[in-house]
This record gives C-alpha cells, sequence and structure tokens, in this order.
C-alpha cells in the first residue's frame, strides 16, 4: 500500500499500543471466557477501524481492488474443483447443476450467518455447523453410494493452523 513515513509511524504506535492491550487482557485471570472473547473482539475491531482510517482513499479503493481480485481467483478456483470433481466422480449434468445450486445457496448463507451482527460468535459456529451438515446430508441425496466413496477418498483433512501465543 506504500504507507507514508507518517502513516508508517501512526501504524507503528497503534500496533504497539494493540499488543499492549491485548497482554493486558491476556494476563486477566478475573474474568470468563465470555468476558475474554469480547474485550479480545472489541480490541481487534477498535484496531481494524483505527487502521482504516488512517488509510488515504487511493488506498481504500486499493485494498478494494485487490479484495475483487482474490475472490475472483476464489471463483475461478472453485470451478475448476468443481470440474475436476465432475470428472472424478463421473458425475451427470442434472448432478452438477444440483450440486451447483446447492453449493450458490450455502455460500449465501454462510455470508448472511457471517455478516449477521446481531448473534455472537457461538451461535455463528452453531448455525454454521448445522449448514454444513445440511450440505453433507443434501450431498448424499445427489451423489450414488460409488460417488459417495469416491468422494470421502478424495478429501484429504486439511492441517489446522497453530497459533503460537508468546
Amino acid at each position: 500500500l506504500k504507507f507514508s513515513d507518517e502513516q508508517r509511524e501512526k501504524a507503528k504506535k497503534m500496533n504497539e499500543e494493540f499488543r499492549k492491550n491485548m497482554m493486558e487482557v491476556r494476563k486477566k485471570d478475573d474474568i470468563t471466557v465470555k468476558e475474554w472473547k469480547s474485550q479480545m473482539s472489541e480490541l481487534n475491531k477498535k484496531r481494524h477501524e483505527d487502521m482504516r482510517n488512517l488509510l488515504s482513499k487511493e488506498q481504500k479503493m486499493q485494498i478494494e481492488k485487490l479484495k475483487a481480485d482474490k475472490r475472483k481467483i476464489a471463483e475461478i478456483n472453485a470451478n475448476a474443483r468443481m470440474e475436476k470433481m465432475k470428472l472424478r466422480l463421473d458425475l451427470n449434468d442434472d448432478q452438477m447443476a444440483r450440486i451447483k445450486k446447492q453449493r450458490s445457496e450455502t455460500l449465501e448463507k454462510k455470508k448472511a450467518i457471517h455478516e449477521n451482527r446481531s448473534q455472537d460468535m457461538m451461535k455463528k459456529r452453531i448455525e454454521m455447523k448445522t449448514l454444513i451438515q445440511k450440505n453433507k446430508e443434501n450431498m448424499r441425496s445427489i451423489l450414488n453410494e460409488e460417488q459417495m466413496k469416491k468422494m470421502k477418498e478424495m478429501r484429504k483433512p486439511m492441517p489446522r493452523k497453530r497459533r503460537v501465543v508468546s
């Protein structure tokens, strides 16, 4: 984004303050997990807002362009995965149409859950898990036994990212 020297200094100060506040919250032993998560979330929101206010219009536009490009690439990759799945599972056109329809509906529901500001994070997670479970059940109704077996063999467990907390 090519920060100016002034922006770089302000960002550095913001990051230092953010880290200090995060450490203070992490050290608190007398609060519940819910309060802890809430405080961490508020600190993250404040940092995000402060950083956003630090950027110029051009930098904000550049970020939006990068996000749009990332979405396009993600869509291209998703379509490529769908084509691979069609070939590997030997899906017919009807099955592909049903899977694509299900995928778009699921993405819309995920987006709605994510954007719902009235729910806390735990309720959103429960809704997401329910949505994923329904998605799996729908796949069972679309695919035959042999295709389901092949699909399970194709799936590789996703490696989990580990956070290092110091």
